[in-house]
């Protein structure tokens, strides 16, 4: 399975600060077992509004880009769609 575009974010993030998995799950407001799940299994549904807000907040990044990752994962997008481009 190809990593989520949601962990890959996270990832990045983790790699460029340096912090934990179980502090940055805590930081977005979700637990380190969700965010492993995240990573082994996938997004199963669109993870709550909260739960991307605190991703956007957390990695510093549009919540658009956030928004637009987690709907590849969880299927509601593919190659083809484009949320920022349609975003003003």
């Amino acid at each position: 399975m190809e990593t989520p575009r949601l962990v890959q974010l996270i990832d990045a993030h983790k790699r460029a600060y340096g912090v934990s998995e179980s502090e940055l799950a805590r930081r977005i407001g979700i637990t380190r077992q969700n965010l492993h799940l995240w990573r082994t299994h996938g997004l199963r549904g669109l993870p709550a509004r909260t739960t991307l807000d605190g991703v956007a907040a957390e990695l510093r990044l549009p919540y658009v880009q956030v928004l637009e990752a987690a709907l590849r994962d969880a299927a509601y997008l593919d190659a083809t769609d484009n949320v920022t481009s349609t975003v003003a």
